[in-house]
């Protein structure tokens, strides 16, 4: 996998001070002002530019959800309009979102609540960033997105004496997540208990509905008193599932480091 800034389960870009638009190769594809009265025409307008610039339907689904949580932060909690610009500029959508402040409000205090505003755009985007003033707020967050060539997922089964491992190859996303749901299906049925690694390690891109994918897997392993652990996981990728899991994930660097785990059979 490389080590660029796309969206790689294994190499997600998260430093804030990265990636700055370069405004001679960027294309501005979407300005769009909003009010309290907009906010839903908004999501509109922002799934079908988001699609038509190449980001995948599951991944525009994240964005929309991230820029129109932020719009409603605007609104409510700043001057109560506001504008959503997206950029495109090598291989990133980036999505702004400006208040332009108000002597009545103050633009540093959007709140920061589980599961909404600013806690999601942080989880659910590939680069977050703040900046709060006199003028007012904007909020900055990337999506990536997929290279060349870029597919789902399919599921490849290794099984072995103790435990079986569940490969994949691509992008983690609202393609892959039935397949994935589908063969850990066959593993609960077919074994009592069973110990079950997802290796992560070649897993180019993802969405929500993925992760989605992988906290369904764990619940029903657990449910069947198996254990599951997940590989191959960056730094950065295992606190944003860390995040938006209800429940926490065992992982290991590669399989072969969580083969101990598993007692013979």
């Amino acid at each position: 996998m490389s080590d660029d800034a796309t969206n790689h389960a294994s190499h997600v870009a998260s430093d804030p001070g990265s990636g700055n638009r370069n405004a001679g190769t960027s294309v501005l594809i979407l300005d769009h002002a909003f009010d309290r009265g907009s906010l839903y025409p908004l999501r509109e307008t922002l799934q079908a530019h988001v699609v038509h610039a190449g980001l995948p339907h599951g991944r525009s689904v994240d964005l929309v959800l991230t820029v129109h949580e932020l719009a409603t932060n605007a609104v409510f909690h700043g001057s109560g309009t506001g504008r959503a610009r997206i950029w495109q500029f090598g291989g990133v959508l980036r999505c702004e979102v400006g208040d332009p402040g108000s002597s009545g409000h103050d633009t540093a205090a959007w709140p920061v609540r589980h599961g909404h505003g600013l806690w999601l755009a942080r989880y659910l985007s590939d680069r977050f960033t703040m900046v709060s003033g006199p003028d007012g707020t904007l909020a900055t967050a990337d999506f990536a997105l997929p290279g060349p060539g870029s597919w789902s997922a399919t599921p490849r089964l290794r099984r072995l004496e103790s435990h079986t491992v569940l490969e994949l190859d691509g992008a983690l996303d609202e393609q892959a997540a039935p397949k994935i749901t589908a063969a850990i299906g066959e593993i609960v049925a077919g074994t009592p208990a069973p110990g079950l690694v997802i290796d992560l390690s070649a897993v180019t891109y993802w969405d929500s509905t993925g992760i989605t994918a992988l906290i369904m897997a764990h619940q029903r392993v657990s449910e069947t008193a198996g254990m599951l652990v997940l590989t191959g996981l960056s730094a950065e990728f295992a606190e944003r599932l860390d995040a938006l899991s209800p429940v926490p994930f065992t992982t290991r660097e590669t399989p072969a480091k969580a083969a101990h785990l598993f007692p013979p059979s």
